[in-house]
């Protein structure tokens, strides 16, 4: 297989992918940008629609063109509708 590269399916498809580490640090990739920001919910924009982070504490500590970090006390991850 000498010369293939695969990549993730998200990747190709530039999709949004959620990273969850712990209860502590949530990682999204290919966002489309920030909808809102508070200590207890954190709704970023994405191709599928919006990505809610919910908890205490929330703050995002990096912000990239495709994507960002939120740490805090993370409770719920959801993901609502087909908008940007």
């Amino acid at each position: 297989m000498k010369g293939l590269s695969f990549a993730p399916v998200e990747a190709k498809l530039d999709q949004p992918r959620v990273v969850l580490s712990g209860d502590s640090e949530v990682l999204i990739e290919q966002h489309a940008g920030l909808f809102s920001y508070e200590s207890k919910c954190v709704r970023v924009r994405t191709k599928r629609g919006l990505i809610s982070v919910t908890g205490e504490n929330l703050l995002i500590s990096y912000f990239g063109i495709q994507d960002l970090m939120i740490q805090g006390h993370v409770s719920g991850i959801a993901l609502q509708g087909e908008t940007t």
